[in-house]
Protein backbone atom coordinates (compact mmCIF):
# COMPACT_ATOMS: atom_id res chain seq x y z
CA UNK A 1 0.00 0.00 0.00
CA UNK A 2 1.25 3.65 -0.92
CA UNK A 3 2.64 5.20 2.46
CA UNK A 4 0.52 8.45 1.64
CA UNK A 5 -2.32 6.69 1.71
CA UNK A 6 -1.85 4.16 4.55
CA UNK A 7 -1.72 7.06 7.09
CA UNK A 8 -4.49 9.39 5.28
CA UNK A 9 -6.61 6.24 6.54
CA UNK A 10 -4.66 5.78 9.69
CA UNK A 11 -4.60 9.38 10.98
CA UNK A 12 -8.25 10.75 9.91
CA UNK A 13 -11.78 9.19 10.01
CA UNK A 14 -12.27 9.00 6.34
CA UNK A 15 -15.25 7.46 4.82
CA UNK A 16 -14.29 8.18 0.92
CA UNK A 17 -10.76 7.26 -0.28
CA UNK A 18 -8.91 9.63 -1.42
CA UNK A 19 -8.97 10.43 -5.20
CA UNK A 20 -5.73 11.10 -7.79
CA UNK A 21 -6.51 12.69 -10.85
CA UNK A 22 -3.39 12.21 -13.52
CA UNK A 23 -3.59 14.28 -16.99
CA UNK A 24 -3.38 12.34 -19.64
CA UNK A 25 -1.99 14.86 -22.63
CA UNK A 26 -1.61 12.68 -26.19
CA UNK A 27 -4.50 10.20 -27.29
CA UNK A 28 -1.33 7.75 -26.88
CA UNK A 29 -1.15 8.44 -23.36
CA UNK A 30 -5.41 7.97 -23.43
CA UNK A 31 -4.57 4.54 -24.77
CA UNK A 32 -1.68 3.84 -22.91
CA UNK A 33 -3.69 4.27 -19.44
CA UNK A 34 -4.77 0.96 -18.04
CA UNK A 35 -7.55 2.23 -16.25
CA UNK A 36 -11.12 1.51 -18.08
CA UNK A 37 -13.04 3.74 -19.82
CA UNK A 38 -15.87 5.46 -18.39
CA UNK A 39 -19.08 3.25 -19.90
CA UNK A 40 -21.68 6.40 -20.10
CA UNK A 41 -20.79 10.00 -20.40
CA UNK A 42 -20.77 11.73 -16.84
CA UNK A 43 -19.33 14.78 -15.66
CA UNK A 44 -15.93 15.38 -13.95
CA UNK A 45 -17.33 15.61 -10.65
CA UNK A 46 -19.46 12.60 -10.71
CA UNK A 47 -16.52 10.58 -11.99
CA UNK A 48 -14.39 11.74 -9.02
CA UNK A 49 -17.32 10.53 -6.74
CA UNK A 50 -17.19 7.05 -8.03
CA UNK A 51 -13.91 7.28 -7.61
CA UNK A 52 -13.92 7.76 -3.94
CA UNK A 53 -16.22 4.82 -3.41
CA UNK A 54 -14.18 2.29 -5.40
CA UNK A 55 -15.00 2.93 -9.49
CA UNK A 56 -12.20 4.71 -10.94
CA UNK A 57 -12.43 5.67 -14.95
CA UNK A 58 -10.27 7.41 -17.61
CA UNK A 59 -12.05 10.37 -19.50
CA UNK A 60 -11.99 12.45 -22.56
CA UNK A 61 -13.93 15.27 -24.16
CA UNK A 62 -16.45 12.75 -26.17
CA UNK A 63 -17.44 11.08 -23.02
CA UNK A 64 -17.80 14.52 -20.77
CA UNK A 65 -21.08 15.47 -19.59
CA UNK A 66 -20.21 18.67 -18.46
CA UNK A 67 -18.73 21.56 -20.86
CA UNK A 68 -18.12 23.58 -17.88
CA UNK A 69 -15.96 21.03 -16.61
CA UNK A 70 -14.12 20.41 -19.28
CA UNK A 71 -13.48 24.02 -20.10
CA UNK A 72 -11.89 24.33 -16.49
CA UNK A 73 -9.55 20.45 -16.62
CA UNK A 74 -8.54 21.90 -20.83
CA UNK A 75 -10.13 19.13 -22.02
CA UNK A 76 -11.97 21.65 -24.77
CA UNK A 77 -10.92 23.94 -26.61
CA UNK A 78 -12.12 27.16 -27.19
CA UNK A 79 -12.43 26.97 -30.83
CA UNK A 80 -14.35 23.83 -30.50
CA UNK A 81 -16.84 25.24 -27.89
CA UNK A 82 -20.35 25.77 -28.39
CA UNK A 83 -20.47 28.57 -26.02
CA UNK A 84 -18.77 31.88 -27.00
CA UNK A 85 -15.41 32.28 -25.17
CA UNK A 86 -16.40 35.78 -24.79
CA UNK A 87 -19.82 35.12 -22.69
CA UNK A 88 -18.19 33.07 -20.33
CA UNK A 89 -14.71 34.91 -19.85
CA UNK A 90 -16.82 37.98 -19.57
CA UNK A 91 -18.77 37.43 -16.97
CA UNK A 92 -22.01 37.60 -19.19
CA UNK A 93 -23.20 33.62 -19.15
CA UNK A 94 -23.49 33.77 -14.73
CA UNK A 95 -25.11 36.56 -14.84
CA UNK A 96 -27.84 36.12 -17.03
CA UNK A 97 -28.01 32.47 -15.11
CA UNK A 98 -29.12 34.81 -12.02
CA UNK A 99 -25.75 33.83 -9.87
CA UNK A 100 -24.71 37.04 -9.20
CA UNK A 101 -26.63 39.89 -8.34
CA UNK A 102 -24.98 42.26 -11.48
CA UNK A 103 -22.79 41.97 -14.12
CA UNK A 104 -19.83 43.72 -11.95
CA UNK A 105 -19.75 40.98 -9.61
CA UNK A 106 -20.15 38.08 -12.20
CA UNK A 107 -17.43 39.85 -14.10
CA UNK A 108 -15.31 39.51 -11.56
CA UNK A 109 -16.01 36.29 -10.37
CA UNK A 110 -15.31 34.93 -13.96
CA UNK A 111 -11.79 36.76 -13.66
CA UNK A 112 -10.91 34.95 -10.40
CA UNK A 113 -11.60 31.50 -11.98
CA UNK A 114 -8.73 29.55 -12.75
CA UNK A 115 -8.78 27.13 -15.41
CA UNK A 116 -6.01 24.78 -16.72
CA UNK A 117 -4.09 25.99 -19.61
CA UNK A 118 -2.71 23.18 -21.01
CA UNK A 119 -4.90 21.26 -23.16
CA UNK A 120 -5.07 17.46 -22.58
CA UNK A 121 -6.89 14.76 -24.47
CA UNK A 122 -8.32 12.92 -21.43
CA UNK A 123 -8.02 12.44 -17.36
CA UNK A 124 -7.75 9.56 -15.15
CA UNK A 125 -9.29 9.35 -12.03
CA UNK A 126 -8.68 7.04 -9.56
CA UNK A 127 -8.39 6.28 -6.08
CA UNK A 128 -4.84 7.44 -4.57
CA UNK A 129 -4.18 3.66 -3.82
CA UNK A 130 -4.20 2.51 -7.43
CA UNK A 131 -1.20 4.65 -8.52
CA UNK A 132 1.59 2.15 -7.87
CA UNK A 133 3.42 2.79 -10.74
CA UNK A 134 3.37 6.26 -10.83
CA UNK A 135 2.01 9.25 -9.31
CA UNK A 136 -0.75 11.63 -10.04
CA UNK A 137 -1.04 15.25 -10.65
CA UNK A 138 -3.52 16.19 -7.94
CA UNK A 139 -5.24 14.69 -5.09
CA UNK A 140 -8.49 15.29 -4.35
CA UNK A 141 -10.32 14.63 -0.92
CA UNK A 142 -13.72 14.94 0.03
CA UNK A 143 -14.94 14.49 3.60
CA UNK A 144 -16.49 16.33 6.52
CA UNK A 145 -15.21 19.60 8.51
CA UNK A 146 -13.05 17.63 11.44
CA UNK A 147 -11.08 16.13 9.01
CA UNK A 148 -10.62 19.11 6.98
CA UNK A 149 -9.13 20.68 9.97
CA UNK A 150 -6.94 18.13 9.85
CA UNK A 151 -5.82 18.47 7.07
CA UNK A 152 -5.14 22.18 7.00
CA UNK A 153 -3.36 21.85 10.29
CA UNK A 154 -1.02 18.80 8.80
CA UNK A 155 -0.80 21.85 5.98
CA UNK A 156 -0.05 24.58 8.45
CA UNK A 157 3.06 22.44 10.06
CA UNK A 158 4.81 22.51 7.19
CA UNK A 159 3.70 25.23 4.87
CA UNK A 160 2.10 27.89 7.89
CA UNK A 161 -1.30 29.66 7.14
CA UNK A 162 -3.31 28.76 4.15
CA UNK A 163 -3.54 31.22 1.52
CA UNK A 164 -5.20 32.55 -1.37
CA UNK A 165 -7.88 30.18 -0.75
CA UNK A 166 -10.52 30.99 -3.50
CA UNK A 167 -13.95 29.68 -2.49
CA UNK A 168 -17.32 30.44 -4.79
CA UNK A 169 -19.72 27.57 -4.36
CA UNK A 170 -19.65 27.11 -8.38
CA UNK A 171 -17.37 24.68 -10.29
CA UNK A 172 -16.85 23.30 -7.16
CA UNK A 173 -14.80 19.69 -8.10
CA UNK A 174 -13.29 20.65 -11.29
CA UNK A 175 -12.22 24.58 -10.67
CA UNK A 176 -11.75 25.13 -6.92
CA UNK A 177 -10.56 21.49 -6.14
CA UNK A 178 -8.29 20.88 -9.68
CA UNK A 179 -7.81 23.45 -11.90
CA UNK A 180 -7.11 26.61 -9.40
CA UNK A 181 -5.02 24.18 -7.46
CA UNK A 182 -2.87 22.58 -10.07
CA UNK A 183 -2.46 25.63 -11.72
CA UNK A 184 -1.76 27.64 -9.02
CA UNK A 185 0.39 24.66 -7.13
CA UNK A 186 -1.46 25.55 -4.13
CA UNK A 187 -4.20 23.78 -1.99
CA UNK A 188 -7.46 25.12 -1.84
CA UNK A 189 -10.91 24.28 -0.08
CA UNK A 190 -14.38 24.04 -1.84
CA UNK A 191 -17.51 23.65 0.11
CA UNK A 192 -18.88 21.63 -3.72
CA UNK A 193 -21.30 23.36 -5.37
CA UNK A 194 -25.38 23.23 -6.34
CA UNK A 195 -24.62 21.60 -9.54
CA UNK A 196 -22.15 18.61 -8.03
CA UNK A 197 -24.79 17.95 -5.09
CA UNK A 198 -27.12 17.65 -7.76
CA UNK A 199 -25.40 14.98 -10.16
CA UNK A 200 -22.83 13.65 -8.15
CA UNK A 201 -25.21 13.26 -4.75
CA UNK A 202 -22.14 14.29 -2.20
CA UNK A 203 -23.99 14.41 1.62
CA UNK A 204 -24.66 17.09 3.10
CA UNK A 205 -21.54 18.05 5.24
CA UNK A 206 -19.18 16.97 2.48
CA UNK A 207 -16.67 19.28 1.34
CA UNK A 208 -13.51 19.04 -1.06
CA UNK A 209 -10.21 20.14 -0.85
CA UNK A 210 -7.35 19.66 -3.33
CA UNK A 211 -3.88 18.71 -3.27
CA UNK A 212 -1.50 19.28 -5.73
CA UNK A 213 0.35 15.40 -5.14
CA UNK A 214 3.89 16.90 -4.77
CA UNK A 215 2.50 18.44 -0.78
CA UNK A 216 1.11 15.45 0.01
CA UNK A 217 4.02 13.76 1.74
CA UNK A 218 4.44 16.83 3.98
CA UNK A 219 0.91 17.49 4.17
CA UNK A 220 0.56 13.70 5.97
CA UNK A 221 3.64 14.17 7.66
CA UNK A 222 2.40 17.35 9.55
CA UNK A 223 -1.35 15.51 10.19
CA UNK A 224 1.17 12.80 12.30
CA UNK A 225 3.43 15.49 13.83
CA UNK A 226 0.37 17.58 14.79
CA UNK A 227 -1.58 14.80 16.11
CA UNK A 228 -0.87 14.89 19.83
CA UNK A 229 -1.63 18.41 20.69
CA UNK A 230 -4.54 18.24 18.40
CA UNK A 231 -6.19 14.96 18.65
CA UNK A 232 -8.36 13.94 21.45
CA UNK A 233 -7.99 10.63 23.17
CA UNK A 234 -11.24 9.60 21.85
CA UNK A 235 -9.54 9.83 18.47
CA UNK A 236 -6.03 8.59 19.49
CA UNK A 237 -7.63 5.46 20.76
CA UNK A 238 -9.16 4.90 16.76
CA UNK A 239 -5.99 5.95 15.36
CA UNK A 240 -4.11 3.34 17.46
CA UNK A 241 -6.83 0.71 16.36
CA UNK A 242 -6.08 1.34 12.88
CA UNK A 243 -2.42 1.90 13.20
CA UNK A 244 -2.57 -2.00 14.65
CA UNK A 245 -4.73 -3.24 12.23
CA UNK A 246 -2.70 -2.16 9.38
CA UNK A 247 0.79 -3.09 11.37
CA UNK A 248 2.29 -0.26 12.14
CA UNK A 249 1.07 0.55 15.32
CA UNK A 250 4.52 1.27 16.58
CA UNK A 251 5.32 3.94 14.60
CA UNK A 252 2.37 6.09 15.10
CA UNK A 253 3.93 8.08 18.20
CA UNK A 254 0.92 8.51 19.57
CA UNK A 255 0.59 9.98 23.60
CA UNK A 256 -2.60 10.15 24.94
CA UNK A 257 -3.43 13.05 27.48
CA UNK A 258 -1.03 14.88 25.62
CA UNK A 259 -3.76 17.96 23.90
CA UNK A 260 -2.48 21.16 23.96
CA UNK A 261 -6.35 22.67 25.10
CA UNK A 262 -6.19 19.82 28.00
CA UNK A 263 -6.55 22.34 31.22
CA UNK A 264 -6.05 25.29 28.64
CA UNK A 265 -9.03 26.80 29.23
CA UNK A 266 -10.51 28.70 32.09
CA UNK A 267 -11.07 32.79 33.30
CA UNK A 268 -7.97 34.23 34.53
CA UNK A 269 -8.71 33.42 38.31
CA UNK A 270 -8.85 29.87 37.82
CA UNK A 271 -5.45 29.97 36.08
CA UNK A 272 -4.01 32.52 38.74
CA UNK A 273 -5.13 29.56 41.53
CA UNK A 274 -4.31 27.15 39.28
CA UNK A 275 -0.15 28.74 39.13
CA UNK A 276 -0.57 29.22 43.03
CA UNK A 277 -1.27 25.52 43.65
CA UNK A 278 1.56 24.11 41.42
CA UNK A 279 3.78 27.00 43.32
CA UNK A 280 2.98 25.07 47.15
Amino acid sequence: MRNDNLWLNVMLDLKRSPVGIRFLFSQQDYDACSTPEIKAPLPYCAAVKNASTGTPCKLNLKNTACLSGARALGLLKPEDDIVDPNEIISGQRHHKMGLYADYSISRQIAKDMVYCTHQVYGIEIAELALYTDYNPDLVIITTDATNAMRIIQGYSYHFGQLKNVKVAGNQAICQECTSYPFEMNQVNLSLLCSGTRQVAKWEGDEMGIGIPFNQLDKIVDGIRKTSNPMDSNKTKKSILEKAKAMGVEEQAGIEMSSNYYTGGYGTIEYHKRKKAQSNT
